[in-house]
């Protein structure tokens, strides 16, 4: 297994950008630009609906820090790893493998949802695992699943399929196209309560969706907008969840240590 399937992934520039509409507090403007990677459910949503369901968040944190928040939906891993590489994002609120890239590029972690990100990598039962099936490299279950099975040489890199959702994944499993599969905890578990499917490794925990700031504005904005969000009001976050596939209860204060692991992944 090649174990930088998925740092490529991250690096390659295959899309052109589209940077965010608004300026930038980076660039000396008096406004706040957000980048939110909304799922690879949620591609295809309207722009109306994700500044409709992001605009209580920007509102609260717009009153905390006293500038202009606005949000920018970003719908490809390759417009967000353009951004966060050309610091057009003054702060980003994205998933678990964007973040620990982001580390390395400037930014800094504010929270992190409650919940940590969980994982298992599963088989059917009674079967030799020939083919297993994950998402993309450039997701947290990719990236984090491709590893376990590079480090336990589990099958060669040709018998992995990738597919772009989970519940692609899933259909691979039951279409028996694979034996195997990379899911998040909940969807596997349900698998699991079919019968049919057995736990073989755990993945490792990590830290889940998080809001990073760039590191030239956490001095001014960092412990204001830390303070918003862990106590962010049930309907900002019920009216966040539209945008965001993850399961969001609250947010807790995050720190770089926690996200170690994503860490050493992205170096290897």
């Amino acid at each position: 297994m090649n174990r930088r399937l998925f740092v490529q992934s991250l690096l390659a520039a295959t899309l052109s950008a589209s940077y965010p509409a608004q300026a930038l507090l980076l660039s000396g403007s008096t406004q706040l630009t957000m980048a939110i990677y909304p799922g690879t459910g949620a591609e295809d949503m309207p722009i109306a609906t994700f500044q409709e369901s992001t605009k209580p968040l920007t509102d609260v944190l717009s009153k905390k820090i006293g500038k202009k928040v606005y949000s920018e939906p970003y719908r490809s891993f390759g417009l967000l790893y353009k951004a966060i590489d050309g610091n057009v994002a003054d702060t980003l609120l994205v998933p678990p493998i964007a973040a620990a890239y982001a580390l390395q590029h400037g930014y800094q972690p504010l929270v992190r949802i409650q919940d940590m990100a969980t994982g298992t990598l599963i088989k059917r039962k009674g079967q030799a695992v020939t083919r297993i099936g994950m998402t993309e490299s450039s997701s947290w279950l990719g990236a984090v699943g491709a590893d376990l099975v590079a480090k336990h040489s589990l099958v060669p890199t040709s018998a992995v399929q990738v597919v772009k959702t989970q519940d692609a994944v899933v259909y691979l499993l039951e279409q028996k196209a694979v034996q195997a599969a990379v899911l998040r905890t909940e969807k596997a578990n349900k698998l699991i309560a079919t019968g049919e499917y057995e736990v073989w490794y755990e993945l490792p925990k990590t830290p889940d969706l998080t809001l990073l700031i760039h590191e030239k504005l956490a001095t001014s904005y960092a412990e204001s907008m830390r303070q918003a969000m862990v106590t962010l009001p049930a309907e900002v976050i019920k009216q966040l969840q539209i945008v965001i596939h993850v399961p969001i209860k609250q947010f807790v204060s995050a720190n770089q240590q926690d996200y170690s692991v994503l860490s050493k992944l992205l170096k290897k």
